[in-house]
């Protein structure tokens, strides 16, 4: 089988491909080694998408003229695709847009063609013959052109990761303009995750018995990355991190281990010595990994990416134990409260299934505020 990578971009009515969602899709298809194939739809009745609306819409339904307008574009897509050898594809995505959803799914499903589906905007006739857990898809709650609630009823039906912009419109654009590039940003970055992975995924990282490898195995998992010590006043959080593991591994949940000796040498054995003490002492079953720094210039590249992701936002101050971990920090480095460095073991970070970084916790975090996240995530 070839290495090679295909990304078929198909158009919405009077949404081109040179537009902003598929413009960037397509680009950073083309950077990552993808062959591009766009497609063109020109003899549609551009009043189609109207006939397919809510029924609030200005326009009535009107079946036929919606049924035809899917018919042109799943005709001229198999049209200019005819000559295209899916077979000599590793890897196929389809990046589709409005009615272009319709004839990306339709085509998958009556050539057979094995392809991963990013979905901008789509009717609900696009999710007849979606293949499930094999795609993504964005939409707005002021998209006019569809039923928002049934969008998403239907992407959770066909297990599918989805995204809902609050006030986008059918080209996922609010009228606000930071909000437009904030959200355009973030559109980019789940696509780019899914056609490749998010960066937690690819980061090469150093397994317990010295082999490298990366995180690919978890993706699509919930995970809390972890910076440990076996000789720390925190240490007994491995008992309730071991407890929120055992309740919520089945629903897609993965805690990872890395001890860390950087912070007042409480992690000095090796990676057997401190793999034999946290199963013996807490009967740990989450994977551990190669004992690493987290900081400085031999600091790992993986929690290099979360401190950029989730930088310090300060700790709690509730306990005497929060109180003297600041007095500690702030001696060891009195600018701590303006840089995105681990502070001390057993900084945790919250990982969702899509690989993005959507919480940071200080040491000082209890437990049960680290579980109540993970709960929010697997939802």
């Amino acid at each position: 089988m070839s290495d090679k990578k295909l990304a078929v971009i198909f158009p919405g009515i009077g949404y081109h491909t040179d537009k902003p969602l598929l413009y960037y899709s397509k680009k950073i298809a083309r950077q990552h080694g993808y062959d591009i194939v766009e497609l063109s739809f020109h003899d549609i009745d551009k009043d189609a998408l109207l006939a397919g609306g809510r029924p609030d819409a200005l326009t009535q339904p009107d079946r036929k003229k919606m049924l035809e307008a899917f018919q042109t574009v799943t005709t001229e897509a198999e049209e200019q695709l005819r000559s295209t050898d899916f077979a000599g594809y590793k890897d196929i995505i389809f990046i589709s847009k409005s009615i272009g959803t319709v004839a990306a799914s339709v085509y998958a499903a009556r050539e057979k063609v094995a392809a991963r589906q990013v979905y901008f905007t789509p009717l609900e006739q696009t999710f007849s013959l979606i293949g499930e857990k094999n795609g993504l898809v964005f939409f707005g709650t002021e998209d006019p052109f569809v039923d928002v609630g049934k969008i998403e009823e239907l992407s959770r039906a066909k297990g599918l990761s989805y995204r809902i912009f609050e006030g986008a419109n059918h080209s996922l654009e609010t009228g606000e303009l930071q909000t437009d590039l904030k959200n355009m940003v973030d559109i980019m970055e789940e696509t780019e995750n899914f056609l490749v992975g998010s960066p937690v995924y690819r980061i090469p990282v150093q397994k317990r018995d010295g082999s490298i490898s990366d995180l690919s195995e978890y993706r699509g998992k919930v995970l809390l990355i972890i910076n440990s010590a076996t000789g720390c006043g925190f240490t007994p959080q491995y008992e309730a991190l071991e407890t929120i593991y055992r309740r919520c591994r089945e629903r897609g949940f993965e805690i990872l281990d890395f001890p860390c000796d950087q912070f007042g040498h409480q992690a000095p054995g090796s990676n057997e010595e401190i793999h034999s003490f946290c199963t013996s002492r807490y009967d740990i079953s989450f994977p551990q990994f190669s004992k690493i720094d987290v900081n400085g210039e031999n600091g790992s590249e993986l929690f290099a990416y979360l401190k950029q992701k989730q930088g310090f936002r300060g700790f709690l101050r509730n306990t005497k134990e929060s109180m003297y971990m600041e007095k500690l920090v702030a001696k060891m480095d009195p600018d701590y409260q303006h840089n995105s460095d681990i502070k001390w073991n057993f900084t945790k970070f919250l990982v969702n299934k899509r690989g993005q970084v959507t919480d940071r916790f200080e040491p000082d975090a209890g437990t049960d505020i680290v579980g109540q996240a993970v709960e929010r995530e697997l939802l």
